[in-house]
């Protein structure tokens, strides 16, 4: 298969038990890093999430502590392979850890500044057909929403910020049960083209009240199957050909 190649780096994935695609893109390129000093990869995979977050906190600090788990070995053998030739941060700047994040939880070296996650979220319906994909995919035994929030709660710096992707339907599901102990900060509604519905939420919560709830809209890729020209800006820093 061969490595995936952004702009700054380049990323393997295929041992990882989900491959790198428009999902982990939008979660990176759609999150502020803001201050950031720490940051958590929920359910890493190869660890495209992070290493485009890293591109983002390298460009503010060369000394940011990331981590990422994955109950998937190979995706965390993947990651640390990745981590040795990342090229805009030291090794050491990385730890990544195959475990579930109920496992991390008691171990876990502090509170994150930034908790990240693209989590499995099919429910009840059509499981995947491969293990990996179940893995990766499906939260049955893996990771329930109520056992991701608690885990977020208790991680989260006082001051920081969690942002999930999910589907449409799965993230208004996510929305309701994560009100009862968080703040909403931002909703981005994504639709693949301008004539389909939404089909990916992008997330942000904090502890803490903030300002009022910020939501809107972004399409991928117009009538013509171009990217839109605020898809082509967010991608711009990650991809080499941001406008195919």
């Amino acid at each position: 298969m061969g490595d995936f190649r952004f702009k700054q780096f380049a990323l393997s994935h295929e041992r990882s038990t989900l491959k790198i695609g428009t999902d982990a893109l939008l979660l990176a390129t759609l999150t502020d890093v803001g201050n950031a000093q720490s940051l958590l990869d929920i359910g890493c995979g190869c660890g495209v999430v992070a290493f485009c977050l890293a591109q983002k906190l390298s460009a503010r600090t060369q000394h940011p502590l990331i981590y990422g788990i994955d109950p998937d070995e190979d995706s965390i053998a993947e990651c640390r392979d990745n981590a040795s030739r990342f090229p805009l941060l030291a090794p050491q700047c990385f730890h990544f850890v195959p475990t579930r994040l109920q496992e991390f939880v008691p171990s876990a070296p502090g509170p994150f500044d930034l908790v990240v996650s693209n989590p499995p979220f099919f429910g009840n319906d059509l499981k995947p057909s491969t293990t990996a994909r179940l893995k990766s995919k499906h939260r049955d035994g893996q990771l329930p929403f109520p056992e991701l929030l608690d885990g977020v709660c208790q991680l989260l710096h006082p001051e920081g910020r969690f942002v999930v992707i999910l589907p449409y339907i799965e993230g208004e599901a996510f929305h309701r049960m994560a009100c009862e102990r968080l703040h909403g900060v931002r909703r981005v509604f994504i639709r693949p083209t301008p004539t389909k519905p939404f089909h990916r939420v992008v997330l942000e919560y904090a502890l803490r009240p903030v300002a009022p709830l910020v939501e809107h809209e972004l399409t991928i890729r117009d009538a013509q199957n171009r990217y839109t020209p605020a898809y082509a800006h967010l991608v711009h820093p990650f991809l080499q050909n941001s406008n195919p």
